[in-house]
C-alpha cells in the first residue's frame, strides 16, 4: 500500500483495510511521516506467537527505490516555566481547568482556551515576568489587548469566560456529532476531558503535556489512578475519527509505558474498526486497553 503522507489516521485506516482483506503482511509506502508510521506501528506490532495478523513493514520511499523506515524518536515533553504557581491559582479561582500543554499553561473552559500564561520578553519592550492573557485563541488574546486596553487580567478572563458559557456553548452543542476534526471538534475533545475529569472518582487524572504542533491535532488525555490505586492514562474522544486509538497508544508510550490505558467516546461512536484497534493494541503486549462508553456533556 502507498501513502504519500501517512498520519495516525491514515496509519490506523492502512491496518483495518489489510486486516478485513485477511493477508498475512502488509507493506506500507510513504512519501512522507513514514517515521511516524514507524513508530506507531510498533504500538500494534502483535507480540510473538500472537495470533493477530497482518504483520507490518512501514518503508520509505527514496526516489525509485525505498529503504526501512526508522522510527520517528518520541516527542520531549517540555516543562511549565518556573513561577507560575500564583496566576495558575487565579486561573482555578476563575473557574478554569489549568492545561499544561508543550510546556504552555493555559486556562480552559467547555474545552476552549479562553486565556494563556506568557512571559512578557523583554527583548519586545516587556519586564520579563510572566502574565494571564485572556482570550480565546491567540488571535482573541491579541485582539483584546488591542480593544481593552487598561482591561486588568480578572476583567478579561470574567469577559471571555462569559462568551464560552453562553455564545461557545451553543455552537459546541449544535456541531453534527460525526464532526471530529477542526477546532470544532477538539474543543469536544476537551470539554469532554473537562467533564469527566470534575467527577469525584476521577479527581485525580491530571491533563498531561501533549506533545503536538497544534491542538487541533491531539487527542486531550489526562493521567491518574483508578479507584483501585492502579495508574491510567484516559484518552477522550468526540466522534468516529479513525485516528483516536493510533493517538491514544503513542500517548501512552510517551505518559505511561506498559500502563493501563482507557479511551473514553460515545456509545454511538463505538464501531467495529475501534474494537479492532484496541484489541490489536492489546495484542501488542504493552497494556491493556479498555474502551469505555460514555453519553458526552453536550449530549444533555
Amino acid at each position: 500500500m502507498l501513502q504519500e503522507d501517512v498520519t495516525p489516521g491514515s496509519f490506523a485506516a492502512a491496518l483495518v483495510h489489510a486486516s478485513r482483506q485477511q493477508v498475512d503482511r502488509l507493506v506500507l509506502y510513504a512519501d512522507k511521516g513514514a517515521a511516524l508510521a514507524a513508530r506507531l506501528e510498533q504500538w500494534f506490532r502483535p507480540e510473538e506467537g500472537s495470533a493477530s495478523s497482518p504483520s507490518v513493514e512501514v518503508r520509505f520511499v527514496d526516489g525509485s527505490g525505498s529503504e526501512p523506515a526508522a522510527p520517528e524518536p518520541m516527542p520531549v515533553v517540555l516543562p511549565g516555566p518556573a513561577g507560575a504557581d500564583p496566576l495558575l491559582e487565579r486561573l482555578r479561582s476563575a473557574g478554569l481547568e489549568v492545561v499544561l500543554e508543550q510546556g504552555e499553561w493555559r486556562g480552559e473552559l467547555l474545552g476552549l482556551e479562553v486565556a494563556r500564561v506568557v512571559r512578557w520578553p523583554p527583548e519586545t519592550g516587556g519586564d520579563g515576568e510572566l502574565h494571564i492573557e485572556p482570550g480565546v485563541g491567540r488571535f482573541d488574546r491579541d485582539a483584546a489587548a488591542a480593544m481593552h486596553q487598561g482591561e486588568s487580567p480578572d476583567e478579561g478572563l470574567r469577559r471571555a469566560s462569559a462568551w464560552c458559557r453562553s455564545t461557545a456553548s451553543r455552537a459546541l452543542r449544535s456541531i453534527p456529532s460525526a464532526c471530529s476534526r477542526g477546532h470544532a471538534g477538539c474543543a469536544r475533545w476537551r470539554w469532554r476531558r473537562q467533564s469527566r475529569s470534575a467527577r469525584p472518582t476521577w479527581r485525580r487524572l491530571r491533563p498531561p503535556s501533549l506533545p503536538t504542533a497544534s491542538v487541533t491535532n491531539a487527542r486531550p488525555g489526562a493521567l491518574g489512578r483508578t479507584t483501585a490505586g492502579v495508574p491510567v492514562l484516559v484518552v477522550f474522544g468526540a466522534g468516529s475519527a479513525l485516528e483516536l486509538l493510533a493517538v491514544a497508544a503513542d500517548t501512552r508510550e510517551l505518559h505511561l509505558p506498559a500502563g493501563l490505558l482507557r479511551v473514553v467516546l460515545a456509545p454511538k461512536d463505538r464501531l467495529a474498526i475501534v474494537d479492532e484497534l484496541a484489541q490489536r493494541a492489546e495484542a501488542s503486549g504493552r497494556g491493556p486497553v479498555e474502551l469505555i462508553e460514555m453519553e458526552p456533556p453536550w449530549a444533555a
